[in-house]
């Protein structure tokens, strides 16, 4: 067997011979250096990577081809030059350069697989497609172990313990110390990581075990297991015979798993515990991989509920920095067609259909990193800031509610307090403006939103707060009412659940009951004040919730303004044969989008809605018609109309009379008038 102590390779007529070597100096490996730095996890951005924090905000700009998670302070990342190592600000301590042999093919698309391992113990292991492998420290500095010397070496594991294992060309693993030198000879043909002593090991491919610093068989007696995976924990993942689990240190420890309902499951492929979480294909199962806990029970079930769909639930990541990153469908949880994904090389153990695919290649998917419990925390489809926005203060130095700012408590079957935050922030829902078809934003009526987090029947939820503002509210106290009285504020709360599946059972509506609203300041800049409402749920009256809030110069924004100013003919005689259906309704909402070389301002969504195509950055009167410059549909049918068009801060104003002809949509001819104004102008990119 082999012996414990350090080596250096000699070369004697073809064999490799071992000496003990005398003096060996340290070498930089075998001491972590972790870093004080915040956890950062990879995302992407319109095809490229960056890095957010827990809260899901970008950290390092989306900027690079492809980049692997954080470890110790540094992280794997690609350019067009190659792959390099870059610090927690994004700083290249490796400049890129570097490639690996082995490299995933993805509809045809060639990615190289990074060729630097996880940063471990000081270093990263390095293993570049062309030359020796060789280790990598935080500084960026290099170190080939004398071990290398006169060696040819396939492939190198990183430190742990002191210790690292390494892949010889032929075939056969052994393990170096810190100084470079081999201090396990390599009469294995596979190896790992030693964690609490003990590693990996394989004397042929249906034969390993478990070996100590010396090399010595301590677990089991012989080299009986079909597989065998790195300790964490206290618990290794095994095959013997048929059966998988995970044995601890002297027998089996997890040999089936716990459903939360009670149901047991045997295991059909188990991996290492990261983080206290561990990825499981159950035995007999369609629904795809769960995560237990050391204790053997389901903690992760990303697919329960169909509340996630795993694009490919082959795969088992793993927990880095505390999160599970998963690719799953985005939208309508519909991943889109499976790629064809292959790999090439001499075959590097990251590129199994296990690790993680640090890639989106299904069409209709997305990244997200769940917690310990299964909670979505980042969501790649979600809002965010901008790389490089600082967020808004919401408190002033003083502790005072800075403007634009607000915050919320609910109790009752609804909990939450609502720290501090700005309703003008990237991201937040929160408004105040006008509210209705025919509203005006100089008369009202108006709409105060604030948006916040809550918990009902124990689950995350998003809270909404609608104060609905009567015509003409001014200054002072006032009651508030139920949602049925016109001329008193009202108000909404709703309340949607996040991260749920679509069976899972949903907060009611609730409304208005009674309470009181101080308004300090009211128009067309800002809306100041306090409220406290009492909420019943529209499902279960005696289901309460009492909200206070309390906002600061919430900044107002106009709306898009459209009245119906005059009809004729037909169109009269249309507007008098609906009365519970206003005709101001066929022209909201209004809607302008200007591209490169044209301007289309559509006066309602669907129906016989009023749609002008005029040229880009179009400002004055105009004449429409099929032989104009300038054309108008009613109902998607043309007819001609004329107008007056004006531009000011992004927006649109004006009038449109549209005259009708025969048209199926009214008997006989007629016109309408149409006003507008507030109209913001998009962009169609």
């Amino acid at each position: 067997m082999p012996i414990r102590t350090s080596y250096t390779a000699l070369g004697c007529a073809g064999a490799a011979l071992f000496a003990l070597a005398t003096g060996a100096e340290a070498q930089p490996c075998g001491t972590s250096t972790q870093s004080d730095a915040p956890p950062l996890y990879p995302l992407p951005q319109d095809g490229s990577w960056g890095f957010v924090g827990s809260d899901g905000e970008w950290r390092l700009a989306p900027q690079w081809r492809q980049v692997r998670p954080f470890s110790e302070g540094v992280a794997a990342a690609e350019t067009d030059a190659g792959w390099g190592l870059i610090d927690s600000d994004g700083t290249f301590i490796v400049d890129p350069g570097a490639q690996d042999a082995d490299r995933v093919i993805i509809a045809g698309e060639t990615f190289a697989l990074s060729p630097f391992k996880p940063m471990s113990d000081g270093c990263s292991a390095a293993t570049p497609m062309d030359g020796t492998p060789y280790y990598v420290t935080s500084d960026g500095d290099t170190w080939t172990p004398p071990a290398f010397a006169d060696r040819d070496v396939q492939d190198i594991g990183s430190f742990s313990e002191g210790l690292a294992w390494v892949r010889f060309a032929e075939g056969r693993v052994g393990w170096i110390d810190t100084a470079g030198e081999l201090a396990i000879a390599p009469d294995f043909i596979d190896g790992g990581d030693f964690v609490n002593g003990r590693a990996p090991a394989a004397v042929n491919t249906e034969n390993r075990g478990y070996i100590d610093t010396s090399g010595e068989l301590v677990f089991p007696r012989k080299f009986i297991l079909q597989e065998a995976g790195r300790y964490a924990d206290g618990l290794a993942p095994v095959r013997l015979n048929d059966e998988a689990g995970y044995m601890g240190r002297d027998d089996w420890a997890i040999r089936e798993i716990e459903h939360p309902d009670g149901d047991m499951r045997e295991i059909d492929i188990a991996t290492p515990f990261s983080d206290g979480r561990a990825a499981v294909r159950p035995a007999g199962m369609a629904a795809g991989p769960v995560w237990i806990n050391t204790q053997g029970k389901v903690a992760v079930d990303p697919q329960e509920g169909a509340r996630l769909t795993i694009c490919s639930d082959t795969r088992l990541p793993a927990y880095t920095g505390g999160l599970l990153p998963l690719v799953v469908g985005h939208g309508t949880n519909i991943c889109g067609n499976t790629p064809d994904i292959r790999y090439e090389g001499p075959g590097d153990p990251r590129s199994g259909p296990e690790t993680m695919l640090w890639h989106l290649p299904w069409g209709r998917d997305k990244l997200v990193w769940l917690d310990k419990t299964g909670a979505k925390v980042i969501d790649q489809a979600a809002c965010r800031r901008a790389p490089g926005v600082a967020a808004l203060k919401a408190a002033t130095d003083t502790g005072d509610l800075a403007p634009g700012a607000y915050r919320m408590t609910l109790s009752g079957t609804a909990t939450g307090d609502v720290a501090p935050r700005r309703a003008d922030a990237p991201c937040n829902r929160s408004e105040f403006t006008m509210d209705g078809n025919e509203a005006t934003n100089a008369a009202g009526p108006w709409v105060l939103s604030l948006a916040g987090d809550a918990e009902w029947q124990g689950k995350p939820v998003a809270a909404m707060l609608s104060l609905g503002l009567p015509e003409g509210i001014e200054e002072g106290t006032k009651e508030i009412g139920a949602t049925s009285e016109e001329n008193l504020p009202s108000a909404y709360l709703w309340m949607s659940r996040r991260d749920a599946g679509p069976n899972a059972p949903r907060p009611a509506t609730y409304t208005s009951q009674s309470g009181t609203l101080t308004l300090s300041q009211r128009n067309q800049t800002a809306i100041t004040g306090t409220v406290e409402i009492t909420f019943a749920s529209r499902d279960a009256p005696s289901d309460e919730i009492i909200l206070s809030a309390r906002f600061n110069e919430i900044p107002y924004e106009a709306g898009p303004e459209v009245s119906v100013v005059e009809t004729t003919g037909a169109v009269t005689a249309l507007d008098e044969s609906m009365p519970d259906d206003p005709l101001i309704n066929f022209f909201t909402p209004a809607k302008a989008v200007e591209s490169e070389d044209r301007l289309v301002l559509s006066l309602g969504e669907y129906g016989p809605k009023l749609e002008l195509d005029l040229p880009a950055e179009y400002d004055g009167a105009f004449t429409a018609g099929p032989d104009a410059d300038v054309s108008i549909t009613f109902a998607g049918m043309p007819v001609t109309a004329e107008g007056q068009l004006e531009r000011s801060d992004g927006r649109l104003s004006g009038d449109v009379t549209a005259k009708l002809g025969a048209h199926e949509q009214v008997d006989g001819a007629g016109s309408v008038t149409v006003r507008f104004a507030e109209i913001p102008v998009e962009s169609d990119e």
